[in-house]
């Protein structure tokens, strides 16, 4: 039976009790209908030149060609004076081009139709400064209308609040985006019938943007609530704008506190003149048209600002300032969102996971981990971890890190409870192991009130074994718990029911967004004037992509849609944004015949749940199964092959274990293998099956002077063909060490030869440690002490799993990375490796495996 075939069965055969149908209630009456208004295309056409673009659609450039060449150099990054050299060139000399000179194309893009347009103004300030400050910015209603018309948004935005239900019962609501919240819905309450309501979500951070001089920027992005998170998560689909370029202050002031009171207030004031149009537009609301050009009544309210500073003022600043100290307040009297309808800031400044969670983990669990543990013997388990392929590796450790960004922080989140486990006080552990759960939890992108309520919990279970914390000195030489991102830990279950999931504020996006918006702008430019130049740079940017946009739409209405199926035959399927590739996609492709060039049996191929990847040519591509086992130190692989041969009569799911019926010198229908060294795996998200995930290396290598016992990652194995994966967490499934990868080769028309199998050695899950939450798994030995091992189909694999060896009281110090796990016969299942795999082995945790 061939392997797609086999996979073909396996994704039928989805198993267990029916999941529960979501149901969505709709808030009635909201996003009405009031006529035609414009789209994309309306305001393309509406542009001066639009008569020329009748004759030439790229005008004014002379063709398509000439056109893609001058986006291309636009945004290319170069220089003037770079781009001057270009076109200098004999070759490019030689073409007749429109424009010979960086300054004749600039021109040119100028004429193109424009996004919203900036505008700037002087700022007075109430004490001098070094040099007169303006700000730039643009208009705070145009901005979301552009948003709203990006053909990249076209299909990711909604207008009507709704609250979505786990089943048809209604007892639990399920949160997801900002309309699936509680707030959305009182919003739209509070606004006559027929409403629309938009959230405007604002992000602001200062960035520097040179290396010498800290010579800072302070942007002010915007973009929608309304916009599917899934989109905002994405860089690449540009659904923040910047909105406008704040003033970086430097007060001349005797008093340096006072300097910082000064720039808080002047950052108030003027985000206000900023975002006066939205205040305008709350109070009255505003005529505005939908992606489909659609005319809706619209009102504005303010959704979430992540920033660094967050203070106070009043009028006589000197007095005043010592008596906002004593408050604990800095003293901005005039807030900006002051006189701002619906605007609330208990509910509008919602938690942010980048800098309170990494950063506090950073700041706090990692140390209080080092005071009870060590720092050398932190950083000597750390180095122990075994290396895996796209994570980051830890050889001298943790706690000598310089210039660490959170990328790194939850790097080493990933690790920590294992490494600490058994090492430290059980009840300090328990703290740790709560305030990772609860942080775990809190990001997940889809929760339901039971979610809320677990994760409650687990901040509760913190704050009742937090004093273990305190007996074992983990504080150090502190004595209270003080911690303002611990005490904000409270306000993340009321904001995730008012405000839906939490990780759709992160600040990953928009801090990712100042590279393109801050940083490769201002590189671009002369180091003069840096935010007109920016400002000049995002403009012209701007209009090439509004007018590939436009032109690309044009250009495919007018040539009409091709029906030619085979124009991509023989090409790899595109991959996917941020260069995921879709192993699944592209093993229908196979079976559907569209590349028939491609070696049988195909090397990607995918059952219900994975889709498994190997290159075209094997590692080993002809090897007597003798040799492989002496290779590989698998005395039984032979054995292990006839009792597979013997036992699995075409059954999809084959049961590791059992007494070894074969003997060693068995004979097979085949004598030859091909071996593989590495194969991917890739897997769609637990929490949302339409969601793909980027694929994971998987390395079954035999020993060498490099890795003398071998690198082999380990795996979770369906053993139960009632019980899917993610579904049923490891009910039905087994931990196995990935040893080697083969296919048989056969000169007669040997059945199994057209499948990729594995040999694989069993982990046996003894329980659930009640103190770090993770499962213990043992190494399954035979009564002669040789480790369980068996052959099982490669599609047989579910998921990849990080363990941590159990390392005791102390490492052993003849451990190294390489080795560490070989040594070792007891392991921590390490559920924080990945936010998907700690979903899926909560559910094992909630309901203990038999």
């Amino acid at each position: 039976m061939p392997v797609n075939d086999l996979g073909e069965e396996a994704s039928d055969s989805t198993r267990g009790p029916p999941i529960h149908q979501r149901v969505t209630e709709f808030y009635p009456g909201a996003s009405a209908n009031y006529g035609r208004g414009y789209t994309f295309m309306d305001t393309f056409d509406a542009d001066p030149f639009s008569s020329e673009c009748q004759h030439n659609l790229f005008y004014p450039f002379s063709s398509k060609t000439e056109w893609q060449f001058a986006s291309w150099l636009s945004n290319s990054g170069l220089s003037m004076a770079a781009i001057d050299e270009i076109l200098s060139l004999d070759i490019i000399k030689s073409r007749p081009l429109s424009f010979r000179t960086a300054r004749a194309l600039c021109r040119l893009i100028e004429m193109l139709p424009s996004g919203p347009r900036w505008k700037f103004r002087s700022v007075e300030t109430e004490s001098p400064t070094k040099r007169g400050l303006q700000v730039f910015y643009r208009d705070a209603i145009e901005c979301p209308q552009h948003l709203v018309h990006s053909p990249s948004n076209n299909g990711q935005i909604e207008f009507v609040p709704k609250k979505i239900y786990s089943a048809a019962d209604r007892m639990q609501r399920v949160y997801t985006e900002w309309l699936t919240g509680d707030r959305a819905w009182e919003l739209q309450d509070a606004l006559p019938d027929g409403t629309t309501l938009l959230g405007v979500v604002l992000s602001s951070d200062k960035t520097h943007i040179t290396q010498v001089g800290n010579r800072q920027a302070h942007p002010l992005l915007i973009s929608l609530a309304n916009i599917s998170a899934d989109i905002h998560a994405k860089g690449s689909t540009k659904s923040y704008l910047l909105l406008a370029l704040l003033p970086v202050p430097k007060f001349i002031h005797l008093n340096k506190h006072l300097c910082g009171v000064l720039a808080d207030r002047l950052l108030h004031q003027v985000i206000s003149i900023v975002v006066r149009p939205l205040k305008q537009a709350t109070e009255s609301g505003r005529m505005m048209s939908d992606p489909l050009g659609n005319l809706k009544y619209s009102s504005k309210t303010r959704r979430q600002l992540i920033m660094a500073e967050r203070k106070m003022h009043a009028a006589n600043l000197s007095s005043y300032f010592q008596a906002c100290r004593k408050q604990q307040l800095n003293g901005v009297s005039f807030p900006f969102w002051l006189n701002w309808a619906l605007a609330e800031p208990s509910s509008f400044i919602t938690p942010e996971p980048l800098h309170q969670f990494f950063k506090m983990f950073w700041d706090h669990d990692r140390k209080w981990c080092s005071r009870m543990l060590g720092a050398d013997e932190l950083d000597f388990r750390f180095s122990l971890l075994q290396m895996c392929s796209g994570y980051r590796h830890f050889p001298d450790g943790i706690m000598t890190l310089k210039q660490t960004s959170m990328r790194l922080h939850r790097e080493v989140q990933r690790y920590i409870v294992g490494v600490v486990a058994g090492s430290i006080p059980q009840e300090a552990l328990s703290a740790i192991r709560a305030l990772t759960d609860f942080r775990y939890r809190s990001q997940a992108p889809r929760l339901t009130d039971a979610d809320i309520t677990k994760l409650t919990a687990n901040l509760q279970e913190f704050h009742d074994s937090k004093t273990a914390l305190m007996e074992a000195s983990a504080r150090g030489l502190l004595d209270h718990w003080q911690i303002p991102k611990l005490e904000m830990m409270f306000a993340i279950a009321p904001s995730i029911s008012s405000m839906g999931a939490l990780v759709q504020w992160s600040a990953v996006v928009t801090e990712h967004a100042h590279i393109d918006v801050i940083k490769n702008p201002a590189r671009s430019g002369n180091n003069q004037n840096f935010d007109a130049q920016i400002c000049r740079y995002l403009d012209r940017q701007e209009k090439c992509q509004l007018f590939m946009q436009a032109t690309t739409m044009r250009d495919l209405k007018l040539c009409g849609d091709s029906d030619d199926g085979d124009a991509s035959d023989g090409e790899e399927d595109p991959p996917k944004s941020r260069g995921i590739t879709d192993y699944f996609r592209r093993a229908r492709a196979l079976i559907a015949g569209k590349f028939p060039t491609a070696p049988h049996p195909y090397r990607t191929f995918a059952s219900s749940t994975t889709a498994f990847h190997l290159s075209s040519k094997s590692t080993v591509t002809n090897m007597t199964v003798d040799d492989a086992a002496e290779m590989y130190g698998l005395s039984d692989f032979k054995p292990a092959i006839a009792d597979y041969l013997r036992d699995h009569n075409h059954n999809l799911t084959h049961t590791i274990g059992g007494r070894r019926q074969a003997a060693p010198g068995c004979q097979l229908p085949f004598h030859r293998i091909q071996i593989w060294c590495k194969m991917r795996i890739q897997l769609y998200s637990s929490y949302d099956s339409e969601v793909l995930l980027p694929s994971q290396a998987l390395h079954a290598s035999p020993p060498t002077a490099k890795w003398p016992f071998g690198h082999y990652d380990s795996v979770i194995i369906s053993s139960d063909g009632n019980k899917d994966w993610p579904r049923y967490g490891l009910h039905g499934h087994n931990v196995v060490q990935l040893c080697l990868i083969f296919r048989p080769i056969s000169d007669s028309q040997f059945l199994l030869s057209n499948i990729f199998f594995a040999y694989v050695q069993r982990f046996t899950i003894a329980s659930v440690d009640p103190h770090s939450g993770m499962h213990i798994l043992k190494r399954a030995l035979r009564s002669t002490g040789e480790r369980v091992g068996d052959i099982i189909p490669l599609f047989q694999i579910r998921a990849p799993v990080h363990l941590i060896p159990r390392f005791g009281q102390k490492a052993n110090s003849q451990f190294n990375s390489r080795s560490s796990n070989e040594l070792s016969s007891s392991f921590w299942l390490n559920k924080y490796w990945t936010k998907e795999l700690f979903h899926c082995c909560s559910v094992s945790v909630e309901f203990p495996i038999a």
